[in-house]
Order: C-alpha cells, then structure tokens, then sequence
C-alpha cells in the first residue's frame, strides 16, 4: 500500500503553486514569482502545450525530490537499499497537472535491520542480503544477552529482550505473541505456553518501522521541501524554452 508522504506538485494556467502535503499538514508554498518569471515563455504557447511542459516540469522536479527523500532517509535510517525503492512517485499528466511522491505503507520485517542474536554456544546474523550467518564461539559464554539487538537508526543499536532467531532456521526475528487488530495494538506478548507438549507456538515475526514513517521524519521533510523549491522554477524554465525551440525547429 502507497501513501502520499511529502509533497505533491500542482499547477493550473492561472493558478500555479508548489504544493506541500504531508499526511499531517497541507500547506500552500506560494511560487507566483518564480511563474511570472517565465510569463512571456509561457504565453508563446497554446493551453495544451503549456500544460504538456508544465507537467513535464512537475514529473522532473517530483524525480528529484524522490532522490533527496530516499537519500534523507538513508542518512537516518539503517534502511535496505531493495527497500528504498518503496519511495517512488505518481507522475503528473496535462490533464491533472498533479503528481506526488509516495511511500510504502507496509512495515518492514525486522530482520531488516541487521539483527544479531547471541546463544551461549553461537552468534547468529542476518546480513543486508537477507542470509542468516551462524559463527560458532570456542568457548561457551553462561549467561549470554537476552533478546535481538537491531539498529534501526544509523549508529544506534537496541535490544528487543523477548525476540529471539532460529539458528539454521529462517532468517526472521521471532517472538512469542501476536499483533492484533493488525499492527493497530502492537505486538502482544505471550507469557504463557497455550500447550504443555511439544513445540512452544504459535510464534510470530516482529516487524518495525515503515518507509513512509521514515520518511515522515521532520530533517527529511526538510530536505526534500527545499529541493523542491529549488528544483521547481529552474524545471519548468527548461521545459518552456526546449518546448518552445521544439515550435520553432518546426516552423522552419
């Protein structure tokens, strides 16, 4: 599932704005300057093809921006490159004159996120291509941390004392409980078995944060506002002068 995280570029022949959104505010960047700039470009053309370039512009400056906000959010986030292309944007068209960036909605299994689980007799792992790497230790270690430690924040690692991984099993970080409801209560820990034989289950994979809350982030949202203010004015001047040369080329 996609949802519109940051921003979305919307521009009309006589009204045309940068447009800021984020799932918790809407505000309007007016850019009337920089439109009345390119006023004598722009009345070269007819109704259509001013609005062809303007969406072209739109759809370049959105490209960039999705750019800036994987980037921004590589910088926090111990994120999975696969997992960035999660941010991806929904192009313009001469009719909408619309387009936005977006972001995935699903969150990410924890084992994501470099986990590292430690037994007294092994250390278990989950490298960035999503294989599980068992390292044995020559000397058994008695009282061994509880739990997984992930580092969902560049730099920072913490544990999850309950979670646990299955040497030569998937490379998942499991624990004991359920979500309920969805995700919507979180997971709800189990501190009971259900059965007095037998395997302790059910069992369940954790999961963590989605790319669209990543990118909900307030530097990112920074970030990206400004590229999209810087990259806006000088897109669509390029669009309306290559359109208006296409014209002329044409006319010759």
């Amino acid at each position: 599932m996609q949802k519109i995280i940051a921003f979305a570029l919307c521009c009309a022949r006589f009204r045309r704005h940068l447009y800021y959104k984020t799932c918790m505010m809407d505000n309007w960047i007016n850019v009337t300057e920089a439109n009345n700039k390119f006023k004598e470009l722009s009345d070269k053309l007819t109704g259509r093809q001013l609005a062809l370039t303007i969406s072209r512009g739109i759809n370049r400056t959105l490209l960039k921006g999705r750019t800036t906000a994987r980037r921004a959010v590589k910088d926090e986030y111990n994120i999975p490159q696969k997992n960035l292309n999660g941010i991806d944007i929904t192009k313009s068209n001469p009719i909408t004159l619309t387009g936005n960036i977006n972001a995935s909605a699903k969150p990410l299994p924890m084992d994501a996120f470099s986990p590292r689980f430690e037994t007294n007799q092994r250390s278990v792992r989950v490298t960035k291509k999503g294989e599980q790497r068992i390292k044995d230790r020559k000397r058994k270690v008695s009282n061994p941390a509880a739990g997984v430690s992930i580092e969902v924040h560049r730099g920072s690692r913490v544990v999850i004392p309950f979670a646990f991984m299955i040497p030569g099993g998937k490379a998942r970080v499991f624990a004991r409980g359920e979500y309920r409801n969805g995700t919507a209560y979180g997971f709800q820990q189990r501190f009971k078995r259900i059965t007095n034989e037998g395997n302790d289950l059910p069992i369940k994979p954790l999961i963590s944060v989605t790319v669209h809350g990543a990118v909900l982030n307030q530097k990112a949202i920074v970030k990206i506002k400004e590229r999209l203010i810087y990259e806006y004015p000088k897109e669509i001047e390029h669009e309306l002068k290559h359109r208006i040369d296409m014209i002329a080329s044409d006319g010759l």
